[in-house]
């Protein structure tokens, strides 16, 4: 048996809210505080809302017996969707179907292109290891073309021969 509670924190000046669970909200509270002060707020989805120090505590409901950790789960999610989703910082995940994860996931990789620039800024270095790696795993030499366009010389060629 758990004894859980859920709470919502919510910024009146960002219009912002955020819905979890803790056994113990005092100490949920402290620790988002700290993580603000010790510059560890990448850990907490409600670093923002701590932030304006305006934020504003409500407990949603408290369980003294919840039988599983599905459950509150499945409870949370309930007051998130009761909730607005464009307000709300940590968004309803649990109910969703695959393809919608997946459709977020996809709008979420293609908004910050963050894999693509990095492989753009680092081609030739990311294709050169690929090349190596290949003819260690293969251990048949690439194309001519290959070696002159990597500049891979002959002691490397022989490294991984070796």
């Amino acid at each position: 048996m758990y004894r859980t509670t859920i709470y919502k924190l919510y910024s009146a000046k960002l219009n912002k809210s955020f819905i979890s669970y803790t056994t113990d909200i005092k100490r949920a509270m402290y620790n988002l505080k700290c993580y603000q002060k010790t510059g560890r707020v990448h850990r907490s989805k409600s670093a923002d809302i701590i932030a304006q120090d305006d934020a504003e505590v409500t407990v949603l409901q408290k369980y003294d017996d919840a039988p599983n950790h599905n459950f509150i789960l499945s409870e949370l999610n309930k007051f998130k969707a009761l909730e607005d989703q464009n307000v709300l910082v940590n968004k309803l995940v649990f109910l969703k179907s695959k393809e919608d994860k997946l459709r977020e996931g996809r709008e979420r990789y293609h908004e910050t292109n963050a894999q693509l620039q990095h492989y753009y800024a680092n081609r030739d270095k990311i294709n050169r290891a690929n090349v190596l790696k290949k003819m260690k795993k293969t251990g048949r030499l690439p194309q001519e073309g290959t070696l002159k366009k990597y500049e891979i010389s002959q002691e490397e060629v022989d490294a991984c021969f070796d």
